[in-house]
């Protein structure tokens, strides 16, 4: 049969015997045929909306009749892959070629059954971005709720929107009030500290003007106790320069008398003691008129000018000598 001509080109190409190679046409060729009607049947079926309800539930019936052709041929081929190698081999590459045949179109079929769904999908995804940029608006973070439509009605999310609205509309509030008062606050300590900065001005310059006031009496009574003091420093000064013209009289007077005893004394002493006296200053000139060497380095110079002023010292002092 044309249907089978795929399938006895891969038998006989196994190499296996008329027996076997019937036997295996026979086994496939129903599935092969069956499948291969499925299959072009398959191919009319074409879902575009969600409103052919029809044609979806004809993809469906079509692909679940596919499978079971698929299973069949499936456990045909494992029985028959149990007689031998050779027979394993042509087995599988019927079987391979029905699968061949089948999968694509029945994952063909699954798509075409499912578009509704894939489309809800894709409606519930949509909804689910749309929820999750409005709520965004109202919540820092979205992730802690489930959004999805099959999670969360939208009579919920309604409601959670509203809930996230209100409190976030309250917390911006509370932070304007907050801002409000912190400015209102900031505004008045400015007034409060400009206030106390005047005053602080007024009491300074009252203190100052005080202090000024302060200053010029001390600066009286300085003055007045300056000329006090002036008065009483003039009159111990006077009584002082008394005093001290008392004493230096009374020094003088007394010097006097001193000085007059002492030529007595003298005139008397002298008296007694001038033919010692005369012989002392004998000594005397005879110590200036000693005759002194010359000599060169400036250490025997100084030890030469030493005795010199020695001997001058000793002669003033015989000439001086009180016998």
């Amino acid at each position: 049969m044309q249907d089978t001509k795929e399938l006895s080109l891969i038998v006989n190409q196994a190499g296996l015997a008329q027996e076997k190679s019937q036997q295996l046409l026979a086994k496939f060729g129903e599935f092969f045929q069956d499948a291969r009607h499925t299959v072009e049947f398959a191919k009319s079926i074409k879902v575009t909306s969600v409103d052919q309800v029809e044609e979806m539930k004809k993809a469906r019936e079509t692909r679940l009749e596919l499978k079971s052709i698929r299973n069949q041929v499936e456990n045909t081929r494992k029985e028959l892959k149990e007689q031998s190698l050779r027979e394993g081999k042509a087995i599988d590459g019927i079987a391979n070629v029905i699968k061949a045949l089948i999968v694509p179109v029945e994952q063909f079929l699954d798509e075409q059954e499912k578009f509704a769904e894939r489309i809800e999908a894709e409606r519930k995804n949509s909804i689910e971005k749309s929820r999750v940029d409005m709520l965004s608006q109202y919540v820092e973070n979205v992730e802690v709720y489930s959004l999805h439509p099959d999670k969360l009605s939208n009579e919920s999310f309604d409601q959670l929107l509203k809930t996230s609205k209100i409190s976030f509309e309250a917390q911006e509030q509370a932070k304007k009030l907050a801002e409000e008062a912190r400015i209102k606050a900031e505004q008045e300590e400015k007034a409060e500290n400009e206030r106390i900065r005047l005053e602080n001005q007024k009491l300074k310059e009252a203190q100052e003007k005080r202090e000024t006031e302060i200053a010029k009496e001390r600066a009286k009574q300085d003055a007045i106790l300056a000329k006090e003091r002036e008065a009483k420093k003039a009159l111990e000064d006077k009584i002082e320069a008394d005093r001290l013209a008392k004493l230096k009289a009374d020094a003088e007077q007394k010097r006097q008398d001193d000085l007059a005893r002492e030529a007595k004394e003298k005139a008397e002493r002298d008296a007694l003691l001038a033919p010692d006296k005369e012989k002392l200053f004998e000594l005397a000139n005879k110590l200036n008129m000693i005759d002194l060497p010359l000599v060169k380095s400036n250490q025997a110079k100084a030890v030469v000018g030493h005795i010199e002023l020695e001997l001058a010292k000793l002669a003033n002092y015989i000439r001086n000598a009180k016998l």
